[in-house]
């Protein structure tokens, strides 16, 4: 069980709050469980969420690739939580579970294109050694996105390398609210 309790959404009198854990069920990712925790203060329900819509579902960079980069974070933090989420609008735009299952070892696998590798080698410098962040991987960062698209970049990851550590304190649990869909389950997770 969660060591912070869920907000039944019903309880939500604020009709924005309820609609943003509606979207997180219809949607999946951030998942209702986690969104349902944040609702104990519905500004950072709120805030979150807008800040995750403006770096993650919206955007300069494609979902798949910012998923492959928080997927990696999921994997390198250990958050089976967070692992187990998926993407419906990367999964649309062809990201596999063979590519996500090679994640750890991007770099030297055939399956990720030099764009994907350089994003995942920032990802990596960002949640993991800011020292990898030297100028031969910014000479390549600038090769593969415009700076707008490293803003929002780094901006995603650092929201999520954060969101994913404290996430994994919580044990959560999937499908222990608004649990009706599978929506944003990896197929091992439904």
């Amino acid at each position: 069980m969660a060591r912070i309790s869920y907000v039944e959404p019903s309880s939500l009198d604020d009709p924005d709050a309820r609609e943003l854990l509606e979207q997180a069920r219809l949607h999946g990712t951030p998942r209702p469980e986690s969104q349902a925790v944040r609702a104990h203060v519905p500004d950072v329900l709120r805030t979150f969420s807008a800040y995750w819509n403006a770096t993650f579902a919206d955007g300069l960079v494609d979902n798949r690739l910012k998923e492959l980069c928080r997927l990696y974070v999921s994997k390198t933090v250990e958050c089976s939580y967070c692992g187990g989420q998926r993407s419906e609008a990367a999964r649309a735009q062809g990201l596999s579970e063979d590519l996500v299952d090679e994640i750890l070892v991007f770099e030297s696998s055939d399956s990720f294109d030099e764009r994907e590798k350089t994003a995942l080698a920032y990802t990596r410098a960002i949640a993991w050694n800011p020292d990898l962040a030297d100028d031969a991987l910014w000479a390549k960062l600038r090769q593969h996105f415009t700076e707008g698209q490293l803003v929002e970049l780094g901006s995603f990851v650092s929201l999520t390398a954060g969101a994913q550590r404290w996430v994994k304190t919580l044990d959560l649990g999937h499908r222990e609210l608004l649990g009706d869909t599978v929506a944003g389950l990896a197929a091992e997770t439904a």
